[in-house]
């Protein structure tokens, strides 16, 4: 990856042929897909659109200006986090990725597939069960914690292909969260208080997570020096508060929004116990 400087921060581009030839593989994959459910007369225009704009944001995350300084300052690789977490795997979620990448996939594939989704419903039966948004939730916070520890945040910025496998991972399990997060939509009220309290963890980590970066006292990351105007502490402190504030308000934005919901199930599934039992003494 080189950086392309051309004049001010928001003309900063890279080329990241790696990262091109990924998503242009998987937007090809998903396509295929997309055509294969069309010609079984199955057409969801909304989740293509949701999709190929997360892959659009995935490519601005890798190719923009928060790429371009991510190895030199602290706050844009936020920012790119940001992007992948909050923008683009939202988006990549609810274009209902895996039922199209499988259609996409040879009968070979398929059952790969099946025999790896038969092995994941055992182990979760082996570890008592839990359910999938919990599951979800629990990985996304391991994964987001493992990375920015100091010494695999320092390896993962000094080495492009570490770099590359932080961010699929990152993106990973955030997309496996939002397809539960977004799947609690459609399900029982319990889900979505399932989904409340999920998402208010998210808060909870992102606000410590960002209030330790904050708050530190001192740079935590050999691979920053400070730059821009900004001493080292102050971009980490900077890097800290992008990761406290912006997250909190989109998780709490969903989660009032789930918390909604389930007043609403919960309300029309009293008002239809009182009609039945008025109906039994009527």
């Amino acid at each position: 990856m080189w950086a392309m400087l051309t004049g001010d921060w928001w003309t900063a581009w890279v080329l990241d042929p790696a990262t091109i030839a990924i998503v242009a593989g998987l937007v090809a994959l998903y396509l295929r897909g997309v055509a294969r459910r069309q010609a079984r007369g199955v057409d969801r225009p909304r989740q293509r659109r949701a999709f190929l704009t997360g892959a659009g944001v995935v490519l601005v995350a890798h190719l923009g200006p928060p790429a371009a300084y991510a190895t030199v300052l602290f706050w844009p690789h936020m920012v790119q986090h940001l992007l992948l977490l909050l923008v683009a795997a939202p988006l990549l979620a609810a274009g209902a990725p895996t039922v199209t990448v499988r259609a996409a996939l040879p009968p070979a594939g398929r059952r790969v597939l099946a025999r790896l989704s038969r092995r994941s419903h055992r182990l979760r039966r082996a570890i008592g069960d839990p359910p999938p948004l919990v599951l979800a939730t629990v990985v996304h916070i391991a994964v987001v914690w493992v990375w920015h520890f100091p010494p695999a945040y320092d390896a993962a910025v000094a080495s492009p292909a570490l770099h590359l496998v932080e961010h699929a991972t990152f993106l990973a399990a955030a997309v496996w969260f939002w397809a539960e997060v977004w799947a609690t939509a459609r399900r029982h009220r319990r889900q979505q208080a399932l989904a409340t309290l999920c998402l208010g963890a998210m808060i909870v980590q992102g606000g410590v997570l960002g209030a330790l970066l904050t708050f530190a006292g001192r740079s935590l990351f050999e691979v920053y020096g400070g730059g821009g105007g900004l001493t080292a502490l102050e971009d980490q402190q900077l890097a800290g508060a992008l990761m406290w504030v912006p997250p909190g308000f989109v998780y709490a934005s969903i989660a009032v929004r789930r918390f909604i919901a389930w007043m609403h199930q919960a309300d029309a599934e009293q008002r239809a116990r009182e009609a039945r039992a008025l109906a039994r003494r009527g």
